[in-house]
């Protein structure tokens, strides 16, 4: 039964109260489901006030920790990106660099793709905090009323299941379609959706009905684009027309 570790911490350089610090271990055996510890730990952050933490989006307290399983499509995933891991050698570690640390069958190493394993611990995370109830499944809904269309499309992301479906809705006539994506597809849907700044103060408060482009990223609000969601338009439009 392989085992590994996989050990991240913030560059030296990034202040509190955003540094923090994660490690995952877990058991891999194939074609059954994922062992995993994981373990969030906030640093540097004993000067803060509950005040000047609530300004920034935190609490006095957000170290997570958990253990459990994951289903075993998660060991496959896991095990790939330490499969295929190549070594950096590095003499020493500059204040911009993260830290990195992975122990898989009988090494240690800082890996040379640090920007994958980046990727791959935060899919980690989102999975474990969906199956912790601490948040829920991703969801996103966008809306486009305009140029003689009125369509909804709803994008719900389990990333316990690795699981992407794609519903949209013909508002004119309720005729529907259903598929599943990719789960890779998710990468390109997150990067376009929030590659623009979200002006909360100017979001409407309820299912708008006028013309217009629209997200709603699964809170009470609704962002109209080129109004309380600045992005180009075709970012979003490239997501409905999937």
């Amino acid at each position: 039964m392989p085992t590994f570790s996989l050990k991240y911490q913030t560059a030296e350089n990034m202040p509190a109260p955003y540094a923090h610090a994660i490690e995952i271990n877990g058991v891999i055996e194939q074609n059954k489901d994922l062992e995993l510890n994981f373990e969030l730990t906030y640093l540097d952050r004993e000067e803060f006030t509950e005040e000047e933490l609530l300004e920034e989006g935190f609490s006095l307290n957000d170290n997570f920790s958990w253990k459990g399983t994951l289903p075993k499509i998660w060991s496959d995933v896991v095990f790939g990106n330490l499969k295929s891991a190549n070594e950096l050698f590095i003499k020493t570690l500059e204040p911009h660099l993260d830290f990195w640390q992975v122990d898989f069958e009988g090494k240690t190493f800082y890996p040379k793709n640090t920007d994958g394993f980046k990727y791959l611990i935060e899919e980690l995370q989102q999975a474990v905090y969906e199956i912790a109830g601490k948040e829920a499944i991703l969801k996103l809904t966008y809306l486009k009323n305009q140029s003689g269309e009125n369509v909804e499309v709803e994008i719900m992301a389990s990333f316990v299941e690795r699981k992407l479906k794609f519903t949209r809705i013909n508002l004119s006539d309720s005729a529907s379609e259903t598929k599943i994506l990719p789960w890779d597809e998710l990468n390109f849907i997150l990067k376009n959706t929030f590659s623009g700044e979200f002006e909360a103060d100017f979001a409407l408060s309820k299912k708008p009905s006028h013309k217009g482009l629209f997200l709603n990223a699964g809170d009470e609000l609704w962002y109209e684009v080129g109004k309380s969601l600045l992005i180009q338009p075709n970012k979003i439009l490239k997501i409905v027309k999937l």
